[in-house]
Order: C-alpha cells, then structure tokens, then sequence
C-alpha cells in the first residue's frame, strides 16, 4: 500500500499486548482517536493467507489504496482456525487489541456475537449471497459479519490414472473404496500407488469437518438445524465407522495425523490418487513445476449411492464492539463483499460468497494499486498457479465448486461450537486410535454428552 502506509502486525505483538493488559493494575486509558486532519487507523486481524498468492491481503490493500484519510493495519493470526479463535477471544475479551475487523471462520461467529465482541450490521450487506453463506453471518434473529469468501470440500483425482470408460471421476465411495482396494483393478490405482486417499484426521478443526461429512453420507446428524441433538442414532454410528474402515482401509497411516497441507503433500508426491481438500488448493497443485500439474482433476464429494453433502467452510468480517472507526469498517467490508472483488477470490482459488460470481460474464478482477491474484504465495512457493479455464473462460474448477455449494451445509450454529468441535475431534480420534468401535457405543456418548454442550455446561 502506497509507499509502506500498511503495518502488518505479527502474533509476538499480540501476545505483547496481552502482556501489557494483564500487568497494567486497570484498564487503559480511552484512545483519543486521531487530532483533526490526521489519519484513521484501521486495524484488521486476520489468518494467513493460505491460496498460491495473498489474494485477500491484496484486496484490503486495493480498498486502503482509495482512502486517503485511513491506513490499515493488518495483525496476522494463526492460519488454523481453532487457534485464531483462542487468540481473538483472549484479545476481545480482554480489551487489549483495539481491532477494528476480525475476520474469523464461520463457525465462531454465534460465539463472538452472543459474547458481544462484535456488532450487529443490517442485512443489505449480504445481498446477492448463497442463501446458507447469509445463515453463517446470522445469530438470534440479526446479521453480525460479512461473508468474506465460503467454502466446500471437493475430491481431487489423478485424472492420468483414474480410466473412468465414461471419463468421469468416482461419484460414490464404493467406487472409489474398490478401485483403491483391488490390486487386480484395470484403473491401475492400486498398482501406481502406495493408497488410495487422503483427507484431514489430525484432532483439529478438520477432523470434525470429515466426520460430519461421513455422518451425513449415511444420513445422519450430529445437531440439526433447529439446535437439537440427534447424535445417538445408528445412522450416525455407521458415518463415523465408514471414516474409520476407510482410514484403515485406503489411507496412509500418518493421515491420522494430517491437516490440509499435509495431505495435499501426500496427493501432490503420488502416495494417493484421491484427496479430500478445499478449492484453493488446485492453484497451489497447478503451480508451475508442481509434480502433478495437468495431470488431476477436480469434482464434488462422492457420497454413499447419492451424491455426498460437503460442509460449508469459509471466513466472516465482523466489527468489533470497540471499534472507534465502524463507518470505515463498514465501508471496507461493503468493498470485499463487491462483484470485482468476488471474482477476484475465485480466480485465487476461493470460494465467492456471490451466486453471480459462478456465471459467465459480470464483474471483472482488478486490482488496482496491488498485485495481481496468484503472483506468487507468501510462504515462497514457486509459480503462477493460474487457472485452467473452461468453455466459459471461468476457473474449471468453477463448475464442481458451484455444485458443491450448492448442497453444502453449515456446522451447528452455536455459541458452544468451541466445545462441540473439541469434544468430536477428541471421540473421533480415539476411534482412529482404537481402530473402530465394535459396540457402537461413540454415536450414544455423543448425543448425551453434546446436549450437556448445547446448554453451555
């Protein structure tokens, strides 16, 4: 931003603040705010970009470029997601970071609003957005964030490999379990490489993604979407043991320890021929001298006889309760949620909160005064990583991605879901670590144990 205006703030300066707070002996004098004439700073805590290029940096960079009187800092924050979570709770809480923008994961926003961190917006923000991307920036009757960028799980596949004779991916899980399995099979996936598939089963934030997927496979739910506990059924018992047998099954054992970049490392080096991950990671694998570039393809979730429901991920913009500059806010959340800036995120690799934004035509991505989306990744990664395209010169990721969203769901909505998530990951593992759970007794402990979680106990 122009000639070094913008200060990114690394976590230490977080943790100083913390310091600073828990050592005062009382609160802090109010900040004055600017003398006349003088700059508005605009503070922005957001994780680390994960796409090939920063492209969300970018775009707050792009709207600071056209505002003279405001200079944004951007504090960054752990890229997982649970993490920025504990740092942005202890740091709002506590009243020792004056953010004026947190930009958070869907699943947080019940907290954060019920706890008062942040305030309510009116809901015109939101136009022209998937209906269930809205349902993730609503809590109690009122809207609390901005949408910034959605998000669905898609099946990643080596399209060298896969033979499919009617040239599409696996749509079902038999088929992808037995082409995996068979040693004999013709596809030559077994013979070519070490497993079948890859996905996230670390005791993290993506584990409770896979289960839950896997429970709605078999028609089963962990809370439903009136807030009631309908864990203790056999539909459920029989998702989280599919997750399992296909662990023991298909999966190299370290995927019981493996996060997003861990199994993208296992799909991208040809120890699997089937990945579960999110949309950004096809520029990341498309990037010039990528082991794997032009050789894989990209399509929904397979599902169990129908097609599988993905969990709706992505990250919402909300104003902090303390904010002393909400109309700056309010204005730069208005300018990332815009057409051009949507198209933007697909072109990077993400999901656009916009329905428009996955039709041919519209707004064009520019960004003035910034990089272009995809220049290159901030952890050094090598290579343009731009996008094939398809007869419609969108992203031919673009059309799985659309169906994808548009069967995709959203967690539970609660301001418990802190508790919820850590209380799956911690009895999914365990029946990662025991092997199965030949009683089925785990979908029993889970539906008495997250009714003690729904209530806040």
């Amino acid at each position: 931003m122009r000639g070094g205006r913008r200060a990114v703030v690394g976590v230490a300066a977080v943790v100083a603040l913390l310091s600073a707070a828990c050592t005062s002996g009382g609160d802090a004098a109010p900040d004055p705010g600017p003398s006349p004439g003088q700059e508005r700073v605009l503070r922005v805590a957001t994780a680390s970009d994960v796409s090939q290029g920063p492209v969300r940096q970018d775009l707050i960079e792009a709207w600071d470029e056209q505002e003279p009187d405001v200079r944004v800092e951007i504090v960054k924050l752990p890229s997982a997601a649970d993490d920025a979570r504990s740092q942005l709770v202890a740091a709002l809480q506590s009243g020792s970071a004056d953010y004026d923008v947190v930009n958070i994961d869907v699943v947080y926003t019940a907290e954060f609003a019920a706890g008062k961190l942040i305030r309510p917006l009116d809901e015109g923000l939101l136009d022209g957005m998937w209906d269930q991307v809205k349902k993730t920036a609503q809590y109690d009757g009122r809207t609390w964030a901005v949408p910034f960028n959605t998000d669905a799980g898609l099946l990643y596949y080596r399209k060298d490999i896969w033979k499919d004779e009617r040239r599409r991916p696996p749509v079902s899980w038999s088929e992808l379990e037995s082409s995996a399995a068979d040693v004999k099979d013709s596809r030559q996936v077994k013979k070519t490489f070490p497993y079948g598939y890859a996905t996230q089963l670390d005791a993290y934030e993506g584990l409770t993604v896979n289960a839950q997927e896997a429970i709605w496979a078999r028609g089963g739910e962990l809370i439903d979407g009136e807030g009631t506990v309908r864990a203790g059924t056999p539909e459920t018992e029989k998702g989280l043991n599919d997750l399992v047998d296909r662990y023991e099954e298909i999966m190299p054992p370290q995927a019981k320890w493996a996060d997003e970049r861990d199994s993208l490392e296992m799909f991208r080096d040809g120890k699997v021929a089937f990945m579960r991950n999110w949309p950004y990671v096809y520029n990341v694998l498309s990037a010039d001298g990528s082991k794997v570039e032009g050789k894989f393809g990209v399509a929904p979730l397979p599902g169990v006889g129908v097609r599988e429901k993905s969990v709706l991920g992505g990250q919402n913009l909300a104003i902090t309760e303390r904010s002393e500059h909400p109309e700056d806010a309010r204005r730069l959340l208005a300018y990332l949620a815009g057409p051009a800036q949507q198209r933007c995120l697909l072109e990077a690799g993400f999901a656009p909160v916009l329905r428009g934004s996955y039709e041919p035509g519209g707004a064009d991505c520019s960004l003035p005064g910034a990089k272009s989306p995809g220049a290159g990744g901030e952890d050094g990664r090598e290579g343009s990583g731009s996008p094939e395209r398809d007869a419609d010169g969108l992203p031919v990721y673009t059309r799985p991605l659309k169906r994808a969203l548009s069967d995709a769901s959203p967690r539970p909505v609660t301001p418990y879901y802190a508790a919820f998530t850590e209380l799956v990951q911690t009895k999914v593992h365990q029946m990662l670590n025991d092997r199965g759970n030949d009683d089925g007794s785990v979908a029993a402990e889970l539906g008495d144990e997250l009714k003690e979680v729904v209530r806040g106990r």
